[in-house]
Parts: C-alpha cells; sequence; structure tokens
C-alpha cells in the first residue's frame, strides 16, 4: 500500500497543462486518476474535500444543458416551419383536388423527431468533449477532442427516423448528411488553403488544392452538378424524388408529359422507336388536328434518313409549337420569375424581420430592407436564368452543333445551366454549389444502385447515411474548434448559438456579439457622438 501512495505522489511524465489547473481538478489530486485508478481504493481522503470541484461539475452541466435546449429551439423553429409551409401548400393542393389534406400528426412527430436528433447530438458532443479533456487534459487534447466528439454524436441522426418508422431502417437522410459531407470538405479545403502558401507545405498538396483556390471554383461545381442534377431530370427522373424533384417539376414549367415525351424521343435508338416516341407524345400533349399535332405527326411519317436530319427539331415542336426559341426563353423566363419571387421574398424576409428586427426603424432600416429586395430579386433571377436555360442550352446545341437528339446530347448540353449561378452575389455562390452537389451526389448513387453498380442488398440493409454525417460532423467541429475563421458568418452563429463562440475553447457557454451587432453599434454610437457635438 505505500508503494501505491508513494507512485501517485510522483510527478506526472506528461508536460504541465495549464488550462487543467483550471478545472477538472479536485482539491486532493487529479480526478481522473482518482475516478479510475483502483489503487484509489485503498487511499485515505480527507472527508473535507469534496471528489469532485462543484463548481465545475456545475459549469459542466450548464454547459450541457444549455446546449441541448437551443438545439432543440433551433431544430423546432427550423423543422417546424418548414412543415408548417409544407401543410399549408398541402392543405391548398388538397382543396382543388378534393383530396384529404396532410396529417398534423405526422408533422409534429417529424418536427419532434428533428428536434430530439438536434437535442441528443448537442448533448453528446458536450459529454465526450468534457470527458476527454478530463481524460487527457484540455490543451493537450484540443487538436483531436473535438473531431472524436463530432464523430460519436453523429449516430445521433438515427433519432431523426421518428417514432412512425419502426426499428429505424425505414428512413433515410442522404440528403442533409452529403449537404453536411460537402460542407465539411469545403471547410477542409479552406484549412488547406491557409497553409498552402507555406514553404514546408508539399508540390502535390499544393496541386491538389489549386482547383479549389481558383476565383471560380464554385461556379465549377455547380455546373458539374448540373450536368448531374438536369441529367436524370429529364433521363431518370426517379432519382430526383421527395420534395425536391417536386421543386424541379414544378420550376420546370412543363407538365409531366412534356418532360416523358422529350425523354423517349432522347433515349429512343431506332427509327422505329423514335416515331413511336413522337406519336405517343403528339396524342399526348396536343389535340388531333391541331398545328403541333399535325407537325409531331408529320416527322414521325419521314423515311429514315428525313428523320435523323429532322431529330434536332423535335425539342422545340414539344416545347414551343408554333414559336420560336428566343421568343420562349423569354416567355418561359418571365414565368419562372413569377415562380421564383413567393420563394425568395420570405427567404430573405423573414431572416431580416428576426435578425434586424431592431435595426429595421432605425436609420440603417432602408439599407437593410433595400439589401433584403435585392437579395430576393437577384435570387429569383438567378433561378429564373437557371430554368430557362436548361431548356434552351440543348435546343441551341442539338440544332447547331449535334444535328441531333439523344442521351448524350442532352447531358453534354444542361451543365450550362450552371453558368447561371453567375447572376446570384459570390457569397451564395458556393452555398447553392454545395447543396446542389449534394443532391447530384445523392441522385447519383440511386443511379448507381439502379443500375446494378452497387448492391441493392448494401443499400437497404447499411446505414450509410449515418456513417457519411458523423464523418461530417467530426470534420465541421473539429474546424469550429480549432480553425474557426474558415467558416461563413451564418453557419457559424448557429454553432455559436448552440455551443458557445467565446467559450467553446473553455468549455463554457460564452456569446459575444455578432459583426452585424458590432458594426451597427459602432454605427449609432457615432450617429449619437456626432448629434452630441452639434
Amino acid at each position: 500500500m505505500g508503494r501505491r501512495k508513494d507512485r501517485h505522489r510522483e510527478p506526472s511524465a506528461r508536460p504541465p497543462d495549464e488550462e487543467d489547473k483550471l478545472s477538472w481538478r479536485s482539491a486532493g489530486g487529479d480526478v481522473w486518476e482518482r475516478a479510475l485508478d483502483e489503487s484509489d481504493l485503498g487511499r485515505d481522503v480527507d472527508p473535507d474535500k469534496s471528489f469532485f470541484d462543484a463548481e465545475d461539475v456545475t459549469r459542466a452541466v450548464d454547459r450541457m444543458t444549455t446546449a441541448m435546449l437551443r438545439a432543440g429551439g433551433v431544430g423546432c423553429v427550423l423543422k417546424g416551419g418548414l412543415n408548417l409551409f409544407s401543410w399549408i401548400a398541402g392543405r391548398r393542393k388538397s382543396r382543388r383536388r378534393g383530396q384529404p389534406g396532410p396529417s398534423v400528426r405526422d408533422a409534429l412527430h417529424d418536427t419532434a423527431a428533428f428536434a430530439s436528433f438536434l437535442v441528443a447530438f448537442a448533448g453528446t458532443y458536450v459529454s465526450v468533449d468534457e470527458c476527454l479533456a478530463l481524460r487527457y487534459g484540455k490543451q493537450q487534447s484540443k487538436q483531436w477532442r473535438a473531431a472524436v466528439a463530432g464523430a460519436v454524436a453523429g449516430p445521433a441522426l438515427l433519432l431523426a427516423d421518428g417514432p412512425h418508422v419502426k426499428g429505424g431502417g425505414g428512413k433515410r437522410h442522404y440528403g442533409l448528411a452529403t449537404y453536411l459531407w460537402l460542407r465539411s470538405t469545403v471547410l477542409i479545403a479552406r484549412c488547406g488553403l491557409k497553409r498552402r502558401e507555406l514553404p514546408d507545405t508539399h508540390p502535390l498538396v499544393k496541386a491538389a488544392l489549386a482547383p479549389f483556390a481558383h476565383e471560380h471554383a464554385d461556379v465549377a461545381l455547380m455546373v458539374a452538378s448540373t450536368w448531374v442534377i438536369l441529367s436524370c431530370f429529364v433521363l431518370k427522373p426517379d432519382a430526383l424524388t421527395g420534395a425536391y424533384g417536386s421543386f424541379l417539376n414544378k420550376h420546370g414549367g412543363k407538365t409531366k408529359a412534356h418532360y416523358a415525351a422529350l425523354r423517349t424521343m432522347a433515349l429512343a435508338s431506332t427509327a422505329a422507336e423514335t416515331r413511336r416516341a413522337i406519336h405517343t407524345a403528339a396524342n399526348a400533349l396536343f389535340q388531333p388536328g391541331s398545328t403541333a399535332h399535325e407537325a409531331l405527326v408529320h416527322v414521325a411519317n419521314m423515311d429514315d434518313g428525313s428523320l435523323a436530319k429532322a431529330k434536332p427539331s423535335l425539342w422545340g415542336l414539344v416545347l414551343y409549337p408554333g414559336s420560336n426559341a428566343f421568343t420562349h426563353f423569354l416567355r418561359f423566363y418571365r414565368g419562372a420569375l413569377g415562380r421564383a419571387l413567393p420563394i425568395y421574398v420570405p427567404l430573405y424576409a423573414v431572416p431580416a424581420l428576426i435578425v434586424h428586427r431592431h435595426n429595421l426603424l432605425g436609420p440603417c432600416g432602408g439599407v437593410l430592407a433595400m439589401r433584403a429586395v435585392l437579395g430576393a430579386g437577384r435570387s429569383s433571377a438567378f433561378l429564373a436564368a437557371y430554368c430557362a436555360c436548361a431548356w434552351a442550352a440543348p435546343d441551341a446545341l442539338q440544332r447547331l452543333v449535334f444535328g441531333t437528339l439523344s442521351a448524350w446530347t442532352v447531358s453534354a448540353s444542361v451543365p450550362l445551366a450552371g453558368l447561371a449561378v453567375l447572376i446570384e452575389k459570390p457569397s451564395r455562390r458556393q452555398e447553392l454549389g454545395v447543396y446542389c452537389a449534394s443532391r447530384a451526389l445523392e441522385a447519383a448513387a440511386v443511379c448507381s444502385v439502379s443500375w446494378g453498380w452497387t448492391p441493392r442488398s448494401l443499400a437497404t440493409r447499411t446505414r450509410a447515411d449515418v456513417a457519411l454525417f458523423a464523418a461530417g460532423a467530426a470534420a465541421i467541429m473539429h474546424c469550429y474548434n480549432t480553425e474557426r475563421d474558415v467558416f461563413r458568418s451564418k453557419y457559424l452563429n448557429v454553432l455559436d448559438f448552440v455551443f458557445g463562440n467565446a467559450g467553446h475553447g473553455r468549455q463554457r457557454i460564452r456569446h459575444v456579439g455578432s459583426y452585424y451587432q458590432v458594426a451597427f453599434a459602432a454605427r449609432e454610437k457615432y450617429h449619437r457622438t456626432q448629434s452630441s457635438a452639434e
């Protein structure tokens, strides 16, 4: 027993950790040693000294409780708001069609499941973070602790399945998981770019980071994502399901019969298949005897050589019979702008009312309101141009370059629509590119399973979405702990609200003013100073 006591009195071999002295220390020595080392069972402990520092335990519990409550609030607001808008839109459609409306119970279950997922994630992350800091020391574990805690908290995504999914295996969250993973890769790329110019950086690393350093890397990402998304939209629409598929169907501006007609024509490999596709499209889209119907029938009745030469005109005969490409582009753009404005006006107005509610009535209110109006107009112009170019680009290239209509000409033409992202402000381009890239990867995964490249059993029996989410969460929380400057303000504000920006490194919840608050506070102080001087 004496040897055990002497062993505990020996100085530790690890370097001193200054932050460890401030927390997770009891009055009588290292808490972790005393808690887990079996030799402590025979030690004499002063009964007047508490096993844990009561103040530090209170701090840890307060940090975890605050993070969980705020995460739950964020989940209720985000998912509850989305479900509310979906419920209202569903009620309108059900009334028009005379069908039963969406279930309020399902919406509440979905909101509660998403909120409980965020609560569990925040609670698990803070708990693991505290335990690792206790075991290994804050400073010694700073470079990896947050990544481990984020990865351990990742499986909380299973709670988002909701109680109506038995066994947790009937619902997947590949959209959320892929988006988070791509967001984490962007953050890691930014971390690499910070060190790219250092003299000790390997030339291969510099070459690998070169594409990310380009001014228009976000535009290239958008173009690549558009290639996958719009190719699937025209040629394999079952790869784009759920709310995003409905979004594309609405803003595509055409009927499902139009989409089906173009798809069958593009996938037709023989003259006989092309004729059948044209006859089906003529009967489904136009009244028999109409000019548009007769134009398609005339093409279908051509001989094989003439039919091959007329194939480039089929795109226009389906989309704008009796008109021309330029007139159709302008008319479609005007209609698409009308469909986009109801989406983007609330998307800019609601955050402005919430975030800047105290400043909208002040001297800066006009500037803020104008910024929101311009942002909504610019985003609506982007979406309208994106959809209009999605139809115009294949039409133009098939007539002027390719000389035919096929699956590969459609796939080669639709990426040009991604260039419409140049209309958006630069700060939004990367966000759009990452979001569309997540949808593109999701669609590519569906195609891979459908074509047999990936075993279907692997997709149904495993939770790859949870693994992907855990990897993304690990990278994001690592960057949040050690590389805060690689975040953009809007995402950083959410993490700061939940975990506490100024206090995360010291494992506390402590918030400082945002950039907006600091800027407006300084400006108001300047105006008050000028007024008093006058």
